[in-house]
């Protein structure tokens, strides 16, 4: 069995752009922007963040994912998976943004992945929201990654985590390693969290080598 497992964040890390709130700040007017704001000083959660922005976006959603696929990803994110797949360390994204747009990503540069976010479906033109990975007891996100995290410490996981985000900084308190960057950093070192500062996934990457973290298939 995989003694480590990797967690990574999507927005801002995997792709370099926080793809769900710069579409909607850019395109769906006012209240969505204001609705990132209050997210951001955490006055609203991020579900409400979602049900704004998507009540604000009048247009065709189908252009999210023409969005998305025009953004760009980091490139170490390639050498990271072919790392972990070296390692038989499996690597799980965790998103609190939507899978209607994150999965498009994906597709756009050929890469299976394993995910868990919140979810968008549309059929006749209705939009369903749905947040199956909500913490009720918390309430602060959409998807709780740190109930993700803990499962995987329940069976005695070595956790992994990267992120750059506020989304992020409840899983990192339970993490046996941390990677941020940008507003996680930030907390981290607010907070006294032990992490390592990267501005890249080669630089994860470069780390993680250095680590026993799995075991190597040739050793199989």
């Amino acid at each position: 069995m995989t003694r480590a497992v990797v967690f990574i964040d999507f927005d801002g890390t995997i792709s370099p752009v926080d793809i769900s709130n710069t579409f909607f700040t850019r395109f769906a007017g006012r209240d969505a922007a204001d609705a990132v704001e209050q997210w951001k000083q955490g006055l609203i959660s991020s579900c409400k963040c979602l049900e704004r922005e998507l009540d604000a976006f009048e247009g065709d959603i189908e252009s999210l994912r023409e969005f998305a696929r025009e953004q760009p990803i980091d490139k170490g994110f390639y050498a990271l998976r072919e790392e972990c797949l070296r390692w038989q360390v499996e690597v799980i994204v965790v998103s609190d943004g939507l899978d209607f747009y994150i999965e498009a990503f994906f597709a756009r540069y050929g890469l299976d992945v394993c995910l868990f976010s919140n979810r968008l479906e549309v059929v006749g033109g209705h939009r369903k929201l749905e947040f199956p990975y909500h913490n009720a007891e918390c309430g602060a996100c959409g998807n709780c990654k740190s109930s993700h995290v803990e499962r995987a410490k329940q069976v005695g996981k070595f956790i992994v985590y990267i992120g750059d985000g506020l989304s992020d900084k409840c899983a990192v308190g339970k993490a046996d390693l941390v990677f941020a960057k940008g507003d996680l950093e930030a907390y981290c070192t607010k907070h006294g969290i032990p992490h390592v500062a990267f501005e890249n996934l080669t630089q994860v990457t470069e780390h993680l080598k250095s680590l026993d973290i799995g075991t190597p298939l040739s050793k199989r």
